[in-house]
């Protein structure tokens, strides 16, 4: 029989949500749902909510950490959404520093994540020249621009693809039809199958129509895919020359992209004998310890 053993978990959130759920005088800021207790990360009664964030806080039994974390990750997946319609606001976790601790024993698994500014692109004299040869051609449609420029200004991966698809679709409209032909031109038999097929299985399709990614969905970088199909379309069909670079690492940078990040991923072991971490110390001491870098 496998031995269980308790693992205490805990999960920053980034949130714009304040909690003011106020159930116990003792525990302010804070609820249990599921077995995990959501607390404001830092709160006071003479000036409340002080950051924007929360922690997620539960102890699992698991044979294995990666079990119990697995088992937590399933739980916050359902919660977050349903806060997120609830708050009317912001909420995310999964690109937030968190812990994992077996509770008899003195050694921690700690994720560290650190925002970073966003690594500019070079917009040169090739850029240019693009620039006048866009702006002279009518065969393409503004409306092509306006959901590429949405899909590259917006965070959210399926968010991102719904506006790739329509960017497409807008490109290959031909008299109010869809140009198959194009799209296939674009990205290719295999790709534009999976995509758009034509019996309602395609990702676009169950998508927009209410069905989330399934598991065959999740091994692909589906935006990358199309960013560069249709980068090296422009550079061959419209340019006829690589106007565009195609190898740029992390396409369609954001300000606040889930990439403008630096993570270190340790097992941290405590010298005073002492079995319990903290989220937030390790965070304070991290930082300390490493001001400008992981």
């Amino acid at each position: 029989m496998k031995c269980l053993n308790d693992y205490r978990i805990e999960q920053k959130i980034v949130t714009l949500a304040h909690c003011d759920v106020m159930e116990k005088k003792d525990e302010p800021a804070s609820f249990e749902i599921d077995g995990i207790k959501f607390s404001h990360w830092e709160f006071n009664y003479a000036e409340g909510c002080k950051t924007d964030a929360w922690i997620a806080i539960s102890t699992i039994k698991a044979v294995k950490f990666d079990e119990a974390f697995n088992e937590f990750s399933k739980k916050l997946s359902k919660l977050i959404p349903r806060i997120s319609l609830i708050s009317q606001c912001y909420n995310e976790y999964i690109s937030e520093p968190f812990l994992i601790h077996k509770t008899d024993s003195d050694t921690v698994f700690f994720r560290s994540i650190r925002d970073i500014g966003a690594v500019g692109l070079m917009f040169n004299e090739e850029g240019r020249e693009a620039l006048e040869i866009l702006q002279k051609n009518t065969e393409i449609p503004d409306e092509f621009y306006y959901y590429w420029k949405d899909a590259v200004n917006t965070t959210g991966y399926s968010a991102k693809l719904l506006l790739i698809f329509s960017a497409i679709e807008a490109l290959a409209k031909k008299n109010g039809k869809k140009d198959w032909s194009l799209i296939k031109g674009i990205l290719g038999e295999d790709l534009t199958s999976e995509l758009f097929e034509q019996s309602n299985k395609g990702l676009r399709h169950r998508l927009v129509h209410g069905e989330y990614f399934h598991n065959q969905d999740l091994g692909k970088n589906y935006l990358e895919l199309i960013h560069n199909k249709v980068i090296t379309y422009f550079n061959k069909e419209i340019f006829s020359k690589p106007l565009i670079c195609e190898y740029v690492r992390n396409p369609q940078r954001h300000f606040w992209g889930i990439g403008n990040k630096q993570e270190c991923l340790l097992f941290l072991r405590r010298k005073d004998g002492n079995n319990s971490f903290s989220l937030k110390d390790l965070l304070n001491e991290f930082n300390l310890q490493f001001p400008s870098a992981c």
